[in-house]
């Protein structure tokens, strides 16, 4: 039973994405017809707009509208971007690879240095280390991306010519955009482990373990990190979605053909369709990314565990 609620509340907060996502597209100022017309190089008049209107069923009341739109989702059709004439699933599939391959390569290695960062910013406490990486994890977390992309290009790129300015054929081209895209979460990362594992360096175990002997490398592994996990996997989720979903300014900057700068050429444009499916997908991957970090967390800590069994006991 357990889990056919969790299936049912999964289906629900999708149809809600999908009443949310038709609805702030319909709010948005401007007149789709009109926007289809330009796009395709039509002279806007009356007969053209209501033939328009026609065409893309926005001459049917609000709900027909809703149910057609959300029929043919259900189905993989996400209709036709009045821009390119082309499929939106085809864009969206074209547009999705570099996205995620620029957040991937930003996580590897922001899950790495801030873990690291923290780790050692916890363990030499009140030290002129730990100050120094919480220093620079607010100056990380102070800064523009903006401002940071267009420090690094004239730095790395214009004047020094160690990195391209744009383009993703090689292994150098993600380095500027990565860097970007991290380092605002960096610093935000590593002082939420830190935080964490010193709450779990003042616990009475490890008190017990350190006065025993027990060498750090084994208190950090064996005791640290594995009690924190829940706070350190909740924060390294979040970043996921960060970095998979909030990429739009630097691929604006970078001229990255990813989601983001396909989502802000078609608000620039009007494209409905490719906005819909935008949002919807955005919609869609925070939801998947936080089910799975729910399942993890239940996985891993005890307690929940516990819970879930008394609860499925009380069910049978």
């Amino acid at each position: 039973m357990r889990y056919l609620r969790e299936i049912a509340l999964f289906i629900l907060t999708l149809f809600v994405i999908s009443i949310l996502t038709f609805s702030m597209v319909k709010l948005t100022p401007g007149d789709p017809a009109a926007n289809y017309l330009r796009a395709s190089h039509i002279m806007i008049n009356d007969e053209a707009l209501a033939n328009a209107r026609v065409k893309l069923g926005l001459d049917k009341p609000i709900v027909i509208q809703y149910t057609t739109w959300l029929g043919k989702i259900v189905r993989g059709d996400f209709g036709e971007s009045y821009i390119k004439n082309e499929k939106v699933l085809t864009i969206m599939q074209r547009s999705v690879v570099p996205t995620l391959q620029l957040g991937a390569f930003a996580f590897v290695i922001l899950f790495f240095l801030s873990l690291l960062l923290g780790i050692f910013s916890a363990l030499y406490h009140t030290k002129w280390l730990d100050y120094l990486i919480q220093a620079l994890s607010y100056l990380s977390i102070s800064m523009p991306s903006f401002w940071l992309a267009y420090i690094l290009i004239i730095v790395f790129a214009v004047h020094l010519k160690l990195v391209p300015v744009s383009g993703r054929g090689e292994f150098k081209n993600f380095i500027l955009p990565a860097i970007t895209l991290l380092m605002p979460l960096l610093g935000q990362t590593t002082l939420l482990i830190r935080k964490a594992i010193l709450e779990q360096m003042e616990s009475p175990h490890v008190q017990n373990a350190i006065l025993r002997g027990v060498s750090q490398r084994y208190i950090v592994f064996n005791h640290l990190l594995k009690n924190a996990s829940i706070a350190i996997i909740t924060v390294f989720s979040t970043n996921i979605l960060y970095l998979c979903t909030g990429s739009v300014i630097i691929e604006e900057v970078f001229s990255w053909q990813g989601l983001g700068k396909m989502f802000t050429s078609a608000v620039q444009q009007g494209d409905i369709p490719v906005i819909q499916a935008s949002l919807l997908f955005f919609g869609v991957f925070a939801i998947v990314i936080n089910a799975l970090t729910q399942k993890i967390v239940h996985t891993i800590d005890p307690h929940l565990k516990m819970m879930n069994k008394g609860a499925v006991y009380a069910e049978e």
